[in-house]
Order: structure tokens, then C-alpha cells, then sequence
């Protein structure tokens, strides 16, 4: 019987040490791709979720401008905050928070009483009551709140005001003055405490607003002048400010009411994932 001799070949020390290097690139590059993938996604969800609550704002203003009263009246009040941005900042900046109060035209319904209907709202639209007077509070963690009052004579109650639209046309003082305290401080929203202050809440995590219009002015290169800050030659401001208010009522001459106002927000998503937000703007036309 004979006895075959069989050899085994092994590898090397180089080979083994070869091998694993080239495991190890493997397994590094594909961690790095799904850590690529992952951040993508993250930011396309965080970017998904401003582009949602953009929607929601743009939309309320176009369906509410669309039904504007101009035989009411528009109150801008402009602002100037000195806040810290994030928790994280390093010290406060001064941002923009501005806010309107106007009315409109449109099927609207109480949310407490739901037989209560009304074609007149008025509207305030702006940040919170905390955000705009909690000096701790960061603003990419503000929110935005869209007050409705139901114009219903003869009822009164949360989210229905018992005066008529004609008794407002006829004291216009008294009416710009309750909508200049609401402006002033902000919708006295808290969530915390009063469950039922969400139903004026539009969206969280909006930060700076700058509001500005436009009287179909052109300036020296056939653009538009859009106005905040800075007004119009004559235009009848009630403080220069900052802060300013700025009012038209039935009684503003034509030339100065505006044509079309622009928003500029600024929004950020709710986990910080695009930490510096993004800035938006959207433009509403009377009438439109």
C-alpha cells in the first residue's frame, strides 16, 4: 500500500495581515456611506417638515388676504427683539418679530361653539405671547399663532366677539386701540397651562418675521420699493420706531395702502438638524 505524501499550502503572515487591511477599508467605507445616508435622509425629513409648515402659513395668508376688508382696517406693528437664537448662542442678536391684526371675509366657524358661524373674522397673525416676551426663551424654539375672532352681535365667547362689523367701522379709535394692545404683547398663548390656547397655534419653530409692503412705488432701476423700517414720503406712521406701528383704515389715502405685502420667515425643523433654519418669502396681492 502506498503512502502519499500531501502538503497543505497556508497563508502567509503578509497575506493574512493583506486581508484584513482590506477588511477593515470595507468596512470603514461602509460605515461612511451609511452614515452619509443617514444624515441625507435626516436632513431631506428635516427639510420635508419646514417645506410642511411653509405650506400651512402661506396658504392661511392667501385664503385670508384673498377675503381682506379694506373698509377695516390693517395694523402692522413692527418689532425689533434682542434675543439669543439658539441655547447654544453665545449672545443675543436682534431679530425681527413682527405682527398684524386685520380682517376678513370668509366662512368661519366656532371651534367651542360649533352652531356659531360668521362671514367676518378678525385675525391677528404673529409670534406668541412667550415668544415675544420670554427673554430666555431661544428663538428657534418660538412659535407662530393666528388669533381669529368671529364677528357675531349679540354673542360673546372665546373665539366670537359680540360687536358688530358695522360698530367697529363706526369707532375706528377704539378698535385700532384693542388691536394695538393685542399687538404689543402678542396672543397671550400657553399651552401648559391652558389646553384649549393650542387652537391658536399655526406652527412651532418659526423664528423671524419681517413684514413689508409695497405701494406699486418703483425706485431708480424699475424695482419695486418694499417698505418697513423705512417708509414712504407722507406716509402717516404713528411711531417711527423701532418698534413702529403703521395703520391704514378707511380713511388712509389710496396711495398708501399697500398693493402687496411681503413675509420673510425664518423656519427651523423641531430636531435641529439643519441647525441655522431656512428663510422664506412669500408675497400676498389685495385682491388676488
Amino acid at each position: 500500500m502506498n503512502n502519499e505524501l500531501r502538503t497543505y499550502r497556508a497563508f502567509t503572515l503578509i497575506e493574512l495581515v493583506v486581508a484584513i487591511a482590506i477588511l477593515v477599508m470595507v468596512i470603514f467605507f461602509a460605515s461612511m456611506i451609511f452614515r452619509v445616508s443617514i444624515s441625507s435622509y435626516r436632513a431631506a425629513a428635516a427639510n420635508a417638515e419646514m417645506m410642511q409648515k411653509l405650506r400651512a402659513i402661506t396658504d392661511q395668508l392667501n385664503a385670508d388676504f384673498k377675503g381682506f376688508r379694506k373698509d377695516g382696517y390693517l395694523i402692522l406693528h413692527s418689532d425689533m427683539l434682542n434675543r439669543k437664537e439658539y441655547v447654544s448662542s453665545v449672545a443675543p442678536v436682534d431679530l425681527r418679530a413682527d405682527r398684524v391684526c386685520y380682517f376678513s371675509t370668509g366662512d368661519s366657524q366656532s371651534w367651542k361653539v360649533p352652531n356659531v358661524r360668521s362671514n367676518i373674522t378678525k385675525v391677528y397673525f404673529g409670534h406668541d405671547y412667550r415668544s415675544l416676551n420670554d427673554a430666555a426663551f431661544p428663538v428657534c424654539n418660538w412659535s407662530l399663532a393666528r388669533d381669529v375672532k368671529l364677528i357675531t352681535p349679540g354673542f360673546s365667547d372665546i373665539d366670537a366677539n359680540s360687536i358688530s362689523y358695522a360698530e367697529f367701522k363706526a369707532n375706528v379709535a377704539g378698535t385700532e386701540n384693542e388691536a394695538r394692545n393685542l399687538l404689543a404683547s402678542g396672543i397671550p398663548i400657553d399651552i401648559q397651562a391652558n389646553s384649549d390656547d393650542v387652537r391658536g397655534l399655526m406652527c412651532r419653530n418659526i423664528g423671524e418675521i419681517k413684514i413689508e409692503w409695497t405701494t406699486g412705488i418703483k425706485a431708480p432701476g424699475d424695482m419695486v420699493s418694499w417698505f418697513g423700517f423705512l417708509l414712504p414720503s407722507g406716509f402717516p406712521v404713528e411711531a417711527p420706531g423701532p418698534p413702529y406701528i403703521a395703520t391704514w383704515t378707511p380713511l388712509t389715502p389710496e396711495q398708501f395702502w399697500p398693493e402687496a405685502i411681503k413675509f420673510t420667515f425664518k423656519i427651523y425643523d423641531s430636531k435641529g438638524i439643519l441647525k441655522q433654519g431656512r428663510i422664506f418669502t412669500h408675497i400676498v396681492y389685495f385682491g388676488d
